[in-house]
């Protein structure tokens, strides 16, 4: 099977809108952020508010989640909602 530019940009556009469009509920556990974003080949994920809820309140990083996992928190018991709170509560007030 001979790889075209087409085919290479349309899989680029594929990955992109997978991305684009990767989210998580603040009430998931981190790991399914985590295996998420693996699989998306995403670094970040936007959260959604509640559990019937489409309203973005945040995203959740790579560097959220190794923050936890460098605190020894384990990733299937700790929930999204409480790294994202965690950040908001240490942001700096101007």
């Amino acid at each position: 099977m001979t790889t075209t530019a087409a085919s290479t940009r349309t899989r680029s556009r594929a990955a992109m809108t997978i991305a684009a469009t990767a989210t998580v509920g603040q009430y998931d556990h981190v790991a399914a952020a985590t295996y998420l974003m693996k699989h998306s080949g995403t670094t970040a994920l936007t959260v959604l508010g509640g559990q019937q809820s489409s309203q973005p309140i945040g995203c959740i990083t790579e560097p959220d989640i190794a923050a936890a996992m460098a605190q020894g928190k384990d990733l299937n018991e700790i929930r999204i909602r409480d790294l994202i709170a965690h950040r908001h509560a240490q942001a700096p007030s101007y």
